[in-house]
């Protein structure tokens, strides 16, 4: 993915969030607010439905017991007029119905008038006679028609004085065909309890209208039903089968104080939140707008800035077409695009340089190659004369040139033919005793050579030819071809994690000058083509130093102590596990 790409996705990413995050708070904060509109709406046409459908029915539950049990001084109550009908069911005539019928038109007529919706009252009695009046002048009850056999009537006298209200029907009960409700309940005598007969009221439909409640009738269903046997009393949805089933979900039920009427309330929640959806769709076209004004200016921005980086990354990807070579105008700005292609203008010079370097370096170690080649098959002649010499010696029972060829032959396989730079204390001791044997015989034993090493120390790693070069190096100039002095020793020890080994003399030793001047030449940095090198003192100091540092790290190496005419100690100090650091790390 492009540096340009993610510096886009990174920015996007944080300037989106609040961005969304503001506009889903303002998306979340409407939506409630549509929310509590509607529910408060909702909720008061509940409340408004249900407080004028019990007002209603308690409007007619009071009328019912006021009429039955309302009397006066001049005229007997209900109960009273039903109660003579019942003592003497087949003991009265007609003047004592026509009697019967005034009263209780007297007292149905100014209750009537109070409610417009009530056609009509009527009595009922034991042996089905019929007392009562309407105020309509289109419906009057049946005379003749005998309501014991009737359904409503049944379920009336199965309520036990309780209300029975019927569905909305039209049957031969009335002389007319309009539609009614029918609100009936059993009379008792107060005191005997006896069944005197029923009390009807014929209703207009109308009665339970809530029409008026619903500011939007097509998204509120309102209807109100017998909870008993589902029939509807009123709905103000035309065909409630076809019409309702979108009102399901959501549907609340309360009960009325009239049992067993329940009013059902639902609305379409989604007609009424689509309503609102012209609004929501500009807030969310708002959203949008800005942040697609925001990802463009962002692009824009990410763009100005990455160009610079994706011009250096072209130019990088191409230079192994087109040498190393670079030239940039952005080379002059003092900022950090100036600074990164000036730095890469200068590691392009020092990788030219190297690789000039690495030329020359590979020629001369092509060289080197060629002349190790040299010396291995001049080594083989030079194997196969010393053996030929001391073969020769023994024969002639010299033993003097036996043991030098001998030696002589060890020393050049311990140099050439061990492999790798790492052998153990004891094969560097054994290199020393092969070389001091042939210089005590050159010498005719006028030195001797003591080693005092730990047994546990003999396997410890070393870097080979350390020790040789240092005893030569005490022989012929601390000890001045065995002029001065005539004891070389060698100790080792173990500090810590560091690994002492010490090759001291008691010859001439060395003047503060040279000691001095001996010292700053060993901390001088190491050249490369010192490794190898000899000097006067044979195979020099620094060449030990040098390849004991390139081969462990800069704070190992050789430290010398001398004075004058009494001896030199020169002290190689590495690390006691004998694994070499790396050089590279350690410069």
């Amino acid at each position: 993915m492009k540096l340009r790409t993610k510096m886009f996705l990174i920015y996007s990413i944080v300037a989106i969030i609040p961005i969304l995050s503001i506009g889903y708070y303002s998306y979340s904060r409407w939506q409630t607010s549509i929310s509590d509109q509607i529910s408060t709406y909702s909720s008061t046409v509940i409340h408004n439905a249900v407080q004028q459908s019990n007002n209603t029915l308690d409007s007619i539950n009071r009328t019912l017991d006021f009429m039955t049990y309302y009397s006066d001084d001049s005229q007997s109550s209900i109960v009273e007029i039903l109660a003579e009908f019942a003592n003497n069911p087949d003991n009265f005539s007609s003047y004592d119905i026509l009697q019967a019928a005034k009263r209780t038109n007297s007292i149905f007529g100014n209750l009537m008038y109070a409610n417009s919706n009530i056609r009509g009252i009527y009595l009922i009695t034991l042996n089905s006679l019929i007392l009562g009046t309407s105020n309509d002048q289109t419906s009057h009850i049946n005379p003749n028609h005998d309501c014991r056999g009737d359904s409503w009537y049944q379920q009336t006298l199965s309520l036990k004085g309780r209300h029975f209200i019927s569905t909305i029907t039209s049957d031969d009960l009335f002389t007319d065909e309009n539609p009614s409700i029918y609100l009936s309940r059993s009379i008792y005598d107060v005191y005997s309890h006896k069944f005197l007969g029923v009390i009807l009221l014929d209703m207009n439909p109308d009665i339970l209208n809530l029409d008026s409640l619903t500011a939007i009738p097509d998204l509120t269903l309102l209807y109100i039903e017998n909870s008993k046997t589902g029939e509807t009393l009123y709905s103000n949805v035309d065909s409630l089968k076809t019409n309702g089933t979108q009102y399901t979900d959501g549907m609340q039920k309360f009960e009325l104080n009239l049992e067993p009427l329940e009013l059902s309330v639902s609305f379409h929640y989604n007609t009424l939140y689509a309503q609102y959806n012209p609004a929501k769709m500009v807030i969310l076209l708002l959203i949008l707008v800005f942040t697609a004004g925001v990802l463009i200016s962002l692009y824009l921005i990410t763009g100005k800035i990455t160009f610079p980086l994706e011009r250096l990354s072209r130019v990088m990807q191409h230079q192994r077409k087109n040498g190393l070579k670079f030239i940039s105008p952005y080379m002059g700005r003092r900022d950090e695009i100036g600074t990164l292609y000036n730095e890469y203008s200068h590691m392009l010079d020092e990788i030219n340089e190297g690789i000039r370097r690495d030329y020359q370096n590979r020629l001369i170690v092509l060289d080197a190659q060629m002349k190790a080649l040299e010396a291995r098959i001049n080594s083989h002649f030079l194997f196969n004369t010393l053996e030929s010499i001391n073969s020769m010696a023994e024969l002639a029972d010299n033993k003097d040139i036996a043991t030098m060829s001998l030696a002589l032959g060890d020393m050049f396989r311990y140099a050439i033919k061990t492999p790798g730079e790492i052998v153990t204390l004891s094969d560097e001791l054994k290199h020393v005793d092969d070389y001091v044997s042939i210089q005590l015989i050159r010498f005719n034993g006028k030195f001797r050579l003591e080693k005092r090493i730990p047994v546990f120390l003999q396997n410890t790693p070393v870097l080979k030819l350390i020790l040789q070069p240092l005893v030569e190096n005490a022989l012929f100039h601390g000890l001045n071809y065995c002029t001065t002095g005539d004891l070389i020793v060698i100790s080792v020890e173990q500090e810590d994690q560091l690994l002492l080994l010490s090759v001291s003399d008691n010859g001439v030793g060395m003047n503060p000058e040279t000691l001095s001047s001996l010292q700053s030449s060993l901390r001088e940095q190491n050249a490369f083509s010192e490794i190898g090198q000899r000097t006067g003192q044979s195979i020099g100091l620094r060449n030990i130093h040098a390849r004991i540092q390139l081969y462990y790290g800069k704070k190992y190496g050789l430290s010398i102590e001398s004075i004058q005419n009494s001896g030199t100690r020169i002290t190689i100090t590495i690390p006691a596990a004998g694994s070499p650091i790396n050089t590279i790390q350690n410069g």
